[in-house]
């Protein structure tokens, strides 16, 4: 009994423990944020995001506040590491995401300095649209992990 609650005192703390990634800021350093997303049920956050990847133009220049699981892609044609927040609708069966690159990204080394892949994130950046070659993509750049 000693050592089950031992394994459960310790599974607990280690839950409980703050993320291990370094650069997580407690505050914003963005005066203003367009759209919180934070603030949506998910079934809103879904349908939100989905608007803002079907109209990426309106979103052009807006500072985007959201929540949702990190993930990762290692794209083998640039060697470069992509970083997305993802947001599942409500039945958990369709996803959707918005790639990101971190404030002062060339600080930052991977895995080392950003959060578990799966693991909630609240993130804050400009959301752009940029081109490689002839295809355009958006992302939040300069974004922050609050």
């Amino acid at each position: 009994m000693k050592k089950f609650l031992c394994v459960v005192v310790l599974i607990l703390a280690l839950m409980s423990s703050s993320s291990s990634y370094s650069y997580a800021a407690k505050r914003s350093s963005y005066k203003r944020i367009d759209l919180d997303l934070t603030k949506f049920s998910s079934v809103m956050l879904y349908s939100g995001v989905f608007d803002i990847m079907s109209n990426p133009k309106a979103y052009d220049g807006k500072v985007i506040k959201i929540q949702g699981m990190f993930d990762t892609f290692h794209d083998n044609k640039t060697n470069e590491d992509i970083f997305a927040v993802v947001i599942m609708d409500e039945g958990a069966c369709c996803a959707t995401g918005i790639d990101f690159v971190l404030r002062d990204a060339k600080q930052h080394k991977y895995p080392e300095d950003y959060p578990e892949t799966g693991e909630i994130i609240t993130l804050v950046g400009r959301f752009e649209l940029y081109r490689e070659g002839e295809d355009l993509f958006c992302r939040l750049s300069n974004a922050e992990i609050l």
